[in-house]
């Protein structure tokens, strides 16, 4: 018997809410003054008269044969200490070492 009672509480219930619904139409809503759904957003919109900020220039890239020259040169420098293979060789892939690294830092400016 509650169950039939609560079914028909929420029957009624339903009728009622969408009878006040159907009498609330768009024509009323457009002679009430109330804003058209057709003009209604949600979100986030750009603003049309945003300035735009200007690009930053980069600066110019200095020449970098020089230092494409160092890496190339440090590099045959560590291959020939390599193969060198006693104290002298070390030093020379030390010393061929230093000069690849500083002509990559030079380049990567």
């Amino acid at each position: 018997m509650k169950i039939l009672r609560l079914v028909l509480a929420a029957a009624v219930a339903a009728a009622t809410v969408s009878t006040a619904g159907r009498a609330q139409s768009a024509g009323s809503m457009q002679a009430s003054g109330a804003p058209a759904a057709s003009r209604l957003s949600v979100g986030v919109r750009k603003s049309l008269n945003a300035p735009t900020p200007a690009p930053i220039p980069k600066a110019p890239r200095s020449d970098t044969k020089q230092n494409r020259a160092m890496m190339i040169v440090g590099g045959a420098a560590i291959l020939t200490g390599a193969l060198i293979s006693n104290d002298a060789g070390t030093m020379i892939s030390v010393g061929g070492a230093v000069v690849f690294l500083w002509g990559l830092y030079q380049f990567l400016q």
